[in-house]
């Protein structure tokens, strides 16, 4: 374990020592570390810092794709909380983001696709809405949501390259469903 690593760990531990998350009590949690859903690994991952006032939360991120369409995507969104009774809470989000993608054919050679050839990197922005439940155990959460995300190429992107980025709106960073699974740490 790296020395950076260790630091952190024992900075949140220290925090929760001070400080349960018990939305019931009004002892609501004022940072949280969330890590990408480990099923998704073979195409992305990724993490987000949150900062949470009251009901609202701001998250900053950025996920690393390594499928058809590699590269980085940097995202900001902005939850705001519906106060309930229970310790698993509902929320709505707006997100914004930004990002390159570079399509890869070499990496459909999995599933049988010989074709050869690469467009890009090209810069994509993004934003989107939807609403999410968060489970929380005690200083453990996972964030399930939904949404949907419009995606934007830019205007001058070669008809050729067009035809490559199809599936860019399915199944890559640019998708339009937009389905999120997250876990992490609060404190």
């Amino acid at each position: 374990m790296s020395k950076f690593t260790l630091i952190i760990v024992i900075f949140l531990c220290s925090f929760s020592i001070v400080r349960a998350y018990d939305p019931i009590k009004g002892k609501p949690y004022h940072g949280a570390i969330h890590i990408a859903n480990p099923l998704s690994a073979m195409s992305k991952f990724g993490g987000m810092a949150e900062v949470r006032i009251g009901l609202s939360s701001f998250n900053f991120g950025i996920q690393q794709y390594i499928g058809v369409y590699q590269g980085s995507q940097y995202r900001f969104e902005y939850q705001k909380y519906i106060r309930t009774p229970w310790r698993n809470e509902y929320y709505w989000y707006l997100r914004t983001l930004g990002g390159n993608a570079l399509y890869d054919a070499k990496q459909l050679e999995t599933f049988g696709d010989k074709s050869k050839g690469q467009a890009g990197p090209v810069d994509y922005y993004a934003g989107g809405a939807g609403f999410g439940r968060r489970f929380n155990f005690k200083h453990l959460f996972i964030t399930m949501s939904a949404g949907l995300k419009y995606t934007m190429l830019p205007d001058n992107f070669r008809d050729e390259n067009k035809e490559l980025f199809r599936l860019f709106y399915v199944t890559g960073p640019g998708s339009i469903i937009d389905l999120n699974f997250r876990f992490g740490y609060q404190f």
